[in-house]
């Protein structure tokens, strides 16, 4: 897939895994962006500032968290010392929460910054492919998680190898892999064991760039709480569903957003009620 001025490609949506005992599982949406409309939406942008004076451009990709914060940031070519320099000051990025439909989604996108200029320029770059946008990431894998694909299984452990392969790959690059591996175990390899051990690699890496506050890591809780059910661990599950509403319910008063807060609202209550049910 070519990308002109502008993408926009549905990755992954709520999640129904596919057995009448299993519930539906909310899931980020996750959206891609190349357009100068979407950098001019950044509510905060720190400008890099090159160490010792150093010149050059560096191509940033970066994903947001569903409140809009920079919690991907990776350089594809430039100076190693400016790449350092980029990613540090994109961390610190913020944009408006984007929702599609009332859903809140992630934002994926792409930056030169010219380090020849002072302050630093920065451009929305030429057209790239998707692949380049998010390495390692197969929309077979997303693709799978929608649709009844079984097949996603495979193309989702391919995409877990690919991106712990990466020496370049972000925290947050290997907690969305490792999410969605479990999620196919869970729906089409009914591999809740598997699933849970997932489940607890995301949950290690959240804290590197998500806190509380951000529904991705309710997200997670509520992930492992579900397969900690199949298996039988009601004592770890009851833990585990107490974080993610308690996540939710924060998520909700910080968004800053009237319709992404509702739909928050309506996780929490679907939560409480799958918590309730066992």
């Amino acid at each position: 897939m070519r990308l002109g001025l502008a993408i926009f490609a549905t990755l992954s949506f709520s999640l129904n895994l596919g057995s009448s005992e299993l519930p539906q599982l909310a899931y980020s949406r996750r959206l891609l962006s190349v357009t100068p409309q979407f950098l001019g939406q950044a509510e905060m942008k720190v400008v890099p500032v090159p160490p010792n004076e150093g010149k050059g451009t560096v191509l940033m990709i970066y994903w947001t968290s569903e409140r809009g914060a920079v919690v991907s940031a990776r350089a594809l070519d430039g100076p190693p010392e400016l790449q350092k320099a980029a990613a540090e000051a994109m961390y610190k990025w913020k944009f408006k929460p984007m929702s599609v439909n009332g859903q809140p989604v992630q934002m994926g996108s792409a930056v030169v910054v010219d380090f020849s200029q002072t302050p630093a320029g920065l451009q929305v770059p030429k057209p790239m492919t998707a692949a380049q946008l998010s390495p390692g990431f197969q929309f077979k894998c997303f693709d799978g998680l929608v649709h009844d694909e079984p097949v996603s299984v495979g193309a989702c452990q391919q995409q877990l190898e690919a991106v712990s392969r990466d020496s370049h790959s972000t925290p947050l690059d290997r907690f969305t892999a490792h999410d969605q591996y479990g999620l196919v175990l869970m729906k089409y390899a009914h591999d809740a064991k598997k699933a849970s051990e997932q489940f607890s690699k995301v949950i290690e890496l959240a804290p590197e760039r998500l806190d509380s506050t951000d529904a991705e890591w309710a997200y997670a809780y509520w992930h492992r709480a579900t397969a900690e059910q199949e298996l039988g661990k009601s004592a770890e599950a009851e833990k585990d569903f107490s974080v993610a509403e308690n996540s939710l319910r924060e998520a909700e008063k910080a968004i800053g957003n009237e319709k992404i807060a509702a739909y928050y609202h309506e996780l929490v209550n679907r939560i409480a009620a799958q918590h309730a049910a066992h």
